[in-house]
C-alpha cells in the first residue's frame, strides 16, 4: 500500500503536471545526487567507505517502493568464481525506473582481490557491493569521483580529503551497467562471468531503442572485454545480434 509521503508527492506531481504540461517529476540521479553523505562514511587504508544500511535506508525513504537482489548464479550459489579462485557478486538495486547491476570482486581489508574467500568475506562483498550499486543511482557517488562535496551544493569544510577509485558515472537512466572485475588486470581473469552477466541481462531489452540504450551504457566494459578476451566479446556480439533479430522479429 503507498505510502503518505508517495500519496502526497504523486499529487504534487499531478498537480504541477496540470499547472505547467512541460513539467517532469525529478528523476532518481537528480534526487540522490545532492545529498551530502560524509557523516555516513569510514576511512580505511586511505579509501572511503559508505554505510551500506545507511545508504539503503536513505533509498527507501525517498523511493519506499525500491528493491535489491543479491544475484544467485545459474551454480545455485550467490557468488561466481574464476579458474584462480577469485570471486565476484552481482546485486541489482531498483529505484523508480531505474536499474543498476553492479559486479563486484571479493576483496580483503587492503581492498586487494582474494583467492577462496570464506562465507563472511562474501557476505562483506555483497554489502559493499550493495553500497555501490545505490552510489550508480546518485547517493555518495562524488566519494567514488574523489570529491569532498555532492554536486550542487554549498561548499563547506569537510574534515579530511575524501580518496577513493574514481568509477565511471551513471548510466542513461533505466539501463542497467555491468562493471569489469574491479581490481583486477583488464587482460586478467574475471571476464566470464562479464560476458555471461550481458547475456543474462539482454533477454530483458524489450525494445530495438533499449538494446542501443543499453549497449551505450556499457560501452566501456565492451571495450574493455574486447582487450581482454576478443573470444568472449564476438560471442557478446553475437548475443547483441540476435537480439536484434528476435526484437525485429516481434515487432513486425
Amino acid at each position: 500500500m503507498p505510502t503518505k509521503k508517495k500519496k502526497d508527492e504523486d499529487k504534487k506531481t499531478e498537480d504541477l503536471s496540470s499547472i505547467e504540461p512541460n513539467w517532469k517529476p525529478r528523476s532518481v540521479w537528480d534526487t540522490l545526487k545532492e545529498i551530502s553523505v560524509n557523516e555516513h562514511t569510514e576511512k580505511k587504508n586511505g579509501l572511503t567507505y559508505l554505510s551500506w544500511a545507511w545508504a539503503w535506508g536513505v533509498l527507501k525513504d525517498y523511493y519506499p517502493d525500491a528493491t535489491f537482489e543479491k544475484v544467485i548464479q545459474p551454480s545455485g550459489l550467490p557468488y561466481i568464481k574464476d579458474d584462480q579462485g577469485y570471486t565476484y557478486v552481482q546485486v541489482t538495486v531498483t529505484a523508480g525506473n531505474d536499474i543498476v547491476t553492479e559486479l563486484f570482486p571479493v576483496t580483503n581489508y587492503a581492498n586487494k582481490p582474494i583467492q577462496n574467500p570464506n562465507s563472511f568475506d562474501v557476505n562483506t562483498a555483497h554489502q559493499r557491493c550493495l553500497a555501490k550499486a545505490i552510489a550508480y543511482l546518485g547517493l555518495g557517488h562524488y566519494i567514488y569521483a574523489g570529491e569532498d562535496m555532492p554536486q550542487d551544493s554549498p561548499s563547506e569544510a569537510v574534515s579530511a580529503p575524501v580518496s577513493a577509485p574514481v568509477t565511471k558515472q551513471a548510466p542513461p537512466k533505466g539501463f542497467p551497467t555491468i562493471s569489469g572485475p574491479d581490481g583486477v588486470p583488464v587482460k586478467g581473469t574475471g571476464w566470464p562471468m562479464v560476458s555471461e552477466s550481458f547475456s543474462g541481462l539482454l533477454t530483458l531489452v524489450e525494445t530495438t531503442e533499449h538494446l542501443t540504450n543499453f549497449w551505450k551504457a556499457n560501452q566501456k566494459t565492451l571495450d574493455q572485454l574486447k582487450d581482454a578476451s576478443p573470444k568472449l566479446y564476438e560471442e557478446t556480439i553475437a548475443s547483441f545480434s540476435k537480439r536484434k533479430t528476435e526484437l525485429k522479429g516481434a515487432a513486425a
